[in-house]
């Protein structure tokens, strides 16, 4: 429909300027200074239609390209806010990823922190034990020994007694014995 009005203008335009050059050429020849003048004025306006047209023209091309212009800006930008939304995305994403690595190498550093420690607490269970051991054999031993050296003092003590009851038992029969002697003696 726009190429039908401006080719309709174009032919307008044309017949004004021919129309118009007409009557300049007529009133030239008629020596008729009002239509000459007339004439011109038409081809004039014509002239200037036909300027006003294709400036419209370059108008509405201009303005055609400039909104291609900003489409395209537009398209650009909604582009590269896709593209910045995914890379924040992506950061997101790798963020996000590195945050569960991080916990779970703090969870496994965690592990083997409890780990170490429960060994260690094992290790020094098992050396307070084998002391607790050693310090009881050697307590063991002690009263081994004591009871051992109250074995060798009762039995010296029971020696020492049934040599002493068997000394009492000598003195005892000698005594007996003097004492026989003496009745004897005073009888």
């Amino acid at each position: 429909m726009a190429e039908e009005d401006a080719s309709h203008k174009a032919r307008d335009g044309l017949r004004k300027s021919v129309v118009g050059k007409f009557k300049e050429v007529t009133g030239a020849l008629t020596r008729n200074d009002s239509l000459t003048t007339e004439g011109r004025l038409e081809q004039e306006e014509a002239r200037k239609l036909k300027e006003a047209d294709t400036s419209a023209r370059m108008a509405e091309a201009e303005a055609k390209q400039a909104t291609e212009h900003l489409e395209a800006v537009h398209d650009a930008g909604r582009q590269e806010r896709e593209a910045a939304q995914r890379r924040a995305d992506a950061t997101e994403t790798r963020a996000q990823q590195e945050a569960e690595m991080r916990t779970q190498q703090a969870e496994r550093e965690r592990q083997e922190h409890v780990a170490r420690e429960q060994a260690r607490a094992a290790r020094d269970a098992a050396i307070d034990e084998q002391r607790a051991r050693v310090r009881e054999n050697a307590e063991a031993a002690d009263v081994a020994a004591d009871v051992n050296a109250a074995h060798a003092e009762h039995g010296a003590a029971v020696s020492d007694a049934e040599r002493a009851r068997l000394e009492a038992e000598q003195e005892r029969r000698r005594a007996e014995a003097l004492e026989k002697s003496l009745e004897e003696h005073d009888r």
